[in-house]
């Protein structure tokens, strides 16, 4: 949605709207060479379209002119706020949509969203990569990895790809396929020169309708006896329109829907909006904003009040469940409202009971929340969203993670709180809800929130298990900044260790031991002792990872010490710590004392993700002893634990492990095979392990024992 001044989204036009609203959105097929993915995604066709030839003819040009020189053709759209870009775009699209077998991408890029940023092209590759087959987790962490992907699965295919609402040729030239067969139409309301000068782009400048025209869509929804008996209220109505098609559609809507009431009425009530004229007058943005005045005072009290409100958060999208709590109601109170905001054609819902907002009726919810309700209610509004938030993540490590140990959570509000029936259906909401999740942290610290920290420390776990790590990285910074701020020291500690494990995944590891250490030192200040020694095990597991094995083991040590004795230490810190100490041990050759400490830790720890990780370790070290047969074993139980988890770089780690244990028993044929699936989880992820799983391919190649 948007920040307490706007927010983003997607939506999508269909045969009535008054309002042109796009979402990335529609069918996926299968079709019949094997599993191809053959995604249908283009918004549906506006049914009271008038046709501009000369611009379509320009797009169609485009591909007649395809010469022989095998480049991928793109066109850009660009015009004002308003003035059809997408609904020409998409009309154009559908006529040509049978010459691409391989079917259609479509995407709102939020280019000129005026509080929101623009969707990055990560997040844009990431759905289109969705809809390409590839599975949520296994998305690479990395734009440039994304990218490279979606070159990969594009290569070969010939698809029409829509990118619409673009902000700048940077933004788009991520999106662009490699190789030819494809075909790509921007939109924007300003001119990519640069796709022009350095990719050839055919530019189509889209103008406003003329009076014309005008006049034919009105007649398209009222007809042309109606028109010919007001001649006069139809030249005003024209007039204050200025020619955007929008606002010349939601006049028209209006009157098809109250054939008895007079069209002189309509231009009476458009001159009574005295913005609202002078924006049509002037036919610039401003002229959106008076059509939606005219459109939201047509609401009840109550839909207007959630109008207004759905303009505060700052996420790409709104469940009926996040709506609920954002105005205070009850969830069968909101569907009904919700469902007369979707009449209005003011929200539009999409799968999964979810609604978004076009970025002009969203600025402008924005702007009414600004002038109709005081500040004290939008803050409320947004902390109970915030609240929202943070008792379902609560809820999702429950059963993510049970053994977590969260800090106790106060509830403002018991009517927010949320169960999840089991481990499937909160990962499900978790996939569903982490980039709205991730976008309330952020408005929540901007608006020194003091729970906007503790959601991203409690967004920590599910985000490391689906491997989201930037944004891990992300979240974790602009938390600690937060708390920094509200001088909140026990959740400043949590987030250092957080952003900490973010460094780890990353590879950066002196980063990591940085955050461990400062984290550390707050946990001290604090009398925290647990988590000082959770930090010093932490730290070991970055020594054993950069082969410092003796000072691991030290600093693993110095954790179990701190741990004995100590009433409140639970199974889980003693896990850790074991895992860390047997594995270091065992690169140092004590494997007696090592297989002592992984077996404990198997036995005693009820941490399904550290399970994981020891499973692993305990494969390391039955390898390292040269007990080929037990690490096969232990590995194997590690890959299918991991796997069941959904944790995917988890997976790929372990059956990287379980190639080199297999190659070490003589079967290389199945080293290959376990490679190969390795290579293809890190590649999916963009996690530069996949270059050791390259080299370990290409020795085996060359008859390389490695």
């Amino acid at each position: 949605m948007g920040d307490p001044t706007g927010g983003t989204h997607n939506s999508a036009s269909s045969a009535e709207n008054v309002v042109q609203a796009q979402n990335v959105h529609g069918d996926v097929h299968i079709h019949g060479r094997g599993r191809h993915v053959v995604p249908r995604q283009l918004p549906a066709t506006v049914r009271h379209f008038i046709n501009r030839t000369v611009e379509q003819d320009a797009l169609t040009t485009l591909l007649k002119g395809a010469g022989d020189d095998h480049t991928v053709l793109v066109s850009t759209v660009d015009g004002l706020a308003g003035v059809g870009k997408s609904t020409l775009v998409v009309q154009w699209a559908h006529q040509m949509r049978e010459r691409f077998a391989d079917g259609e991408l479509y995407v709102n890029l939020r280019g000129f969203d005026p509080a929101a940023e623009p969707m990055t092209p990560a997040e844009a590759l990431a759905g289109f990569l969705t809809a390409l087959g590839v599975a949520p987790e296994a998305l690479p962490v990395s734009e440039d990895a994304r990218a490279a992907q979606f070159r990969t699965l594009l290569h070969g295919r010939r698809m029409l790809l829509v990118l619409d609402n673009a902000r700048d040729t940077e933004q788009v030239l991520p999106l662009l396929p490699g190789s030819a067969g494809c075909l790509v139409v921007v939109t924007s309301r300003q001119r990519l020169d640069g796709l022009i000068a350095h990719h050839g782009a055919q530019r189509v400048a889209l103008a406003t309708l003329t009076r014309d025209e005008g006049r034919q869509l009105l007649a398209s929804y009222v007809g042309a006896d109606r028109l010919a008996s007001e001649p006069e209220a139809v030249a005003a109505l024209l007039d204050h329109c200025a020619g955007l098609p929008l606002a010349l559609t939601l006049v028209a809507v209006q009157a098809a829907a109250e054939p008895d009431v007079p069209l002189d009425d309509l231009a009476t009530d458009l001159r009574d909006e005295r913005d609202r004229l002078d924006a049509l007058d002037a036919g610039g943005r401003t002229g959106i904003r008076a059509v939606f005045s005219w459109s939201y005072r047509t609401l009840s009290a109550e839909a207007a009040r959630l109008f207004r409100l759905l303009g505060l958060p700052n996420s790409p999208d709104i469940s009926a469940g996040a709506a609920a709590a954002l105005a205070g109601v009850d969830r069968r109170r909101i569907r009904r409202v919700l469902a007369e905001l979707s009449r209005a054609h003011l929200v539009t819902r999409r799968a999964g009971d979810r609604y978004v907002f076009h970025d002009l009726l969203r600025a402008y919810a924005r702007e009414r929340a600004q002038a109709d309700d005081d500040e004290a209610e939008r803050v409320a509004a947004v902390e109970r969203l915030l609240d929202h938030y943070l008792y379902a993540t609560y809820a999702a490590n429950r059963q993510l993670a049970p053994g977590r140990d969260l800090p106790d959570l106060e509830y403002v509000d018991r009517q927010l709180s949320k169960e999840f029936a089991s481990y499937e259906k909160a990962l499900a909401w978790w996939d569903a809800e982490y980039a709205s999740v991730l976008a309330i942290i952020r408005q929540a610290v901007a608006l020194r929130m003091s729970r906007g920290p503790w959601l991203a420390h409690a967004a920590s776990y599910p985000l490391k298990l689906r491997g989201l790590i930037d944004e891990l990285k992300a979240s974790s910074t602009d938390a600690i900044r937060g708390a920094q701020e509200s001088g909140d020291r026990p959740a400043q500690a949590r987030l250092l260790a957080d952003l900490a494990t973010a460094h780890r995944f990353l590879g950066e590891w002196d980063a990591a031991v940085r955050c461990w250490q400062a984290s550390a030192e707050l946990f001290a200040d604090l009398g925290e002792h647990r988590w000082v020694a959770l930090n010093h095990t932490a730290v070991g597991e970055v020594l054993v990872t950069v082969g410092r094995y003796a000072e691991a083991a030290d600093s693993a040590r110095r954790s179990l010490r701190m741990q004995d004795g100590a009433p409140a230490i639970q199974a889980l810190d003693h896990g850790f710590a074991d895992t860390v100490l047997g594995l270091a041990l065992a690169h140092l050759g004590d494997f007696t004392a090592a297989f002592a400490h992984l077996h404990r830790s198997i036995e005693n720890s009820s941490d399904q993700f550290l399970m994981g990780y020891t499973l692993t370790n305990l494969g390391s070290a039955y390898l390292l002893s040269g007990d080929t047969e037990n690490a096969v074993n232990a590995y194997h139980r590690a890959v299918e634990h991991r796997r069941n988890l959904g944790h995917a770089l988890g997976e790929a780690t372990s059956l990287t492990k379980l190639g080199e244990a297999l190659q070490a028993s003589g079967d290389a044929e199945a080293a290959r095979e376990t490679w190969q699936s390795a290579l293809a989880i890190f590649e999916r992820l963009g996690h530069p392990d996949a270059e050791v799983v390259r080299a370990h391919l290409n020795a085996l190649d060359a008859g390389d024992p490695d």
